[in-house]
């Protein structure tokens, strides 16, 4: 469209400078009429080509540099694109008196224009820079009103509502956060783009068993999580084509809407801190909330399998922890009473560290 447009306004200006010059190479048209059409419609002819060629040129420049102020505008957080629109529009109602001064110098009518454009076009550059540069201070002046409202109480409940969670595909195939919104611990909406979902589906339609499995789980946990009473579940539509990859646009997404996101994907942890947005790990939630165990505390534990060093037995807490009872090898299958002796903690979780205690030592190891 826009070459098309490019090649209309040349073709026009070809024209228009056809017009021109037939008026000034025949003078006086109305005794010349029949030179000044001739010149008229051959000149037009010429230049309306040329215009046509030159304007195909220009137009694919344009529709060029069109696509890529696209993508820049496209990637800028919705904040910064409001603020540099205000910016720019505040630099054009502020410089217009000072372009309308400077345009009437009479030293030299050109000199006089060009010197107010340029001094429009710093203004508006300085003023877009300046607005930009301060949206945070802005916004956080914004923000400081409304907790001065609230405290006033002259606002709606609507101020105290939480900050929105999106989810992404591993925290909905693992399947944990359903048991954390069905307790009502979460507070605000659970967000679930699009683009999620599609991929969802594409694990669910894989050729490969593992990976459909995982689809059909996470879309077994989606329409629970969406039958749940004590959360509100949003499905949006947003997305951002420019993107690739799931992880770009949740992160895109999270900054546009200013929420928070729930995952348990490594990678798009830290890529989301780096980018400041606030992540919400249900493995570090886990871990969290797993059973507080001091040594010299006194448990009692099922030897599961054996360990890897000499002598060593497994054993596991009801949330999962790995028990490693030391002189346990023996006595797998065997319920035993065991005092601990310390804990590791781990990316993997934690890992607590027991010995039996003399009365299981004397049980088993006599009848041996």
């Amino acid at each position: 469209m826009i070459i098309v447009l490019t090649r209309a306004f040349f073709i026009l200006l070809g024209i228009v400078f056809s017009y021109q010059l037939s008026n000034y190479l025949y003078p006086g048209h109305l005794t010349n009429i029949v030179q000044f059409y001739i010149g008229f419609i051959s000149f037009s002819l010429i230049f309306g080509i040329i215009g046509l060629i030159l304007g195909g040129y220009v137009g694919k420049y344009l529709k060029y540099f069109q696509g890529k102020i696209e993508d820049f505008i496209g990637r800028m957080p919705i904040p910064d694109l409001i603020f540099s629109i205000i910016g720019i529009l505040l630099g054009i109602a502020i410089g217009l008196p000072a372009y309308l001064v400077l345009s009437k110098i009479q030293l030299l009518s050109i000199i006089g224009t060009v010197i107010s454009m340029f001094v429009y076009s710093l203004i508006i550059l300085f003023t877009t820079r300046i607005v930009y540069k301060n949206k945070d201070r802005i916004l956080n002046l914004i923000r400081k009103k409304d907790k001065i409202h609230v405290e006033k109480g002259a606002i709606s409940h609507e101020k105290y509502n939480a900050k929105s969670k999106i989810l992404d595909t591993s925290s909905i195939i693992d399947g944990r956060i359903y048991h954390i919104c069905s307790t009502g611990f979460v507070e605000g909406a659970i967000i679930i783009p699009n683009f999620v979902i599609e991929e969802l589906q594409k694990l669910a339609d894989s050729s490969e068993d593992l990976k459909r499995k995982r689809g059909r789980i996470g879309l077994d946990m989606l329409h629970k999580l969406r039958e749940e009473k004590k959360v509100k579940v949003k499905i949006i539509d947003t997305d951002f084509p420019n993107l690739e990859g799931v992880d770009s646009k949740l992160v895109q997404l999270a900054k546009e809407l200013k929420s928070s996101i729930i995952t348990n994907d490594y990678n798009l942890n830290k890529v989301a801190r780096l980018k400041r947005i606030e992540v919400l790990n249900v493995n570090e939630l886990s871990n969290a909330v797993k059973q507080i165990i001091l040594p010299g505390e006194k448990i009692t534990v099922q030897v599961i399998r054996e360990g890897k060093e000499e002598d060593q037995g497994i054993a596991y807490l009801d949330d999962g922890t790995m028990i490693v009872v030391e002189n346990g090898k023996k006595l797998v299958g065997e319920t035993v009473n065991v005092e601990v002796k310390g804990f590791l903690q781990t990316l993997a979780g934690r890992m607590i560290f027991t010995k039996l205690l003399k009365e299981n030592r004397k049980r088993f190891f006599n009848k041996r």
